[in-house]
Formats: C-alpha cells, sequence, structure tokens
C-alpha cells in the first residue's frame, strides 16, 4: 500500500465525516476491496481457535450454549456456516467456525 494511500485511508478511518461528499463512493469501493482481502486470508488461513490449530466438532448441545441459543432453533438453522451434517441426521457444529460467527456479528 503506498504511504499517501495508507495516509489517506488512515484520515478516512479518523473522521469519516470530513470525506467529501464526491469521494465517499470510491472510499466505499476502496474498504470494500480490502474487506474482501482480509476476509479472503483469514478463511485460508491456518485454524487456531483452540490454540493447538485443530478444529473441534461440537454436538448440539455445546453450540447451543455458545450461541445462546436452543437446540431446536439451531437444529433448525440449515444454511448456518458452521454446521456439519456428518452423515444424515448427525449434525456437529466447528467450534471455530462458531467463533468467527460470533465475531462477525460483533463487528470484530
Amino acid at each position: 500500500m503506498s504511504d499517501r494511500l495508507h495516509t489517506d485511508l488512515a484520515s478516512l478511518l479518523s473522521d469519516p465525516a470530513s470525506v467529501p461528499i464526491e469521494q465517499i463512493p470510491a472510499a466505499i469501493g476502496e474498504l470494500e476491496r480490502i474487506k474482501a482481502t482480509l476476509w479472503a486470508r483469514l478463511a485460508d488461513s491456518p485454524p487456531s481457535a483452540n490454540g493447538n490449530g485443530e478444529d473441534r466438532l461440537l454436538a448440539v448441545d455445546e453450540a447451543a450454549e455458545r450461541l445462546s441459543v436452543t437446540r431446536d432453533w439451531l437444529r433448525r438453522q440449515k444454511a448456518l456456516p458452521f454446521r456439519v451434517e456428518v452423515s444424515p441426521g448427525q449434525l456437529r457444529y466447528s467450534a471455530q467456525g462458531i467463533e468467527r460467527f460470533i465475531a462477525r456479528r460483533a463487528g470484530k
């Protein structure tokens, strides 16, 4: 990243209200490009949620507890990115996937 872009991005992040209206679409585009690049790097990085680089598959009870939801609610959510169908009717939930999901929802 060039020094000018780095400086511009730093000032944008520190005071977004000062960005001239005509520069807002370009600024949003640049932020989205950076965001996509960082998400791609995160997705490609080795797992490390439990400190030893290995993911754990959780049973519905433990996953529901981590998410503060009911077991029934969790079972009904078929599109969750951390849901793993081990075999028909046998569901598990990725511990690392849950942590990433929570971080995204919390805006981290």
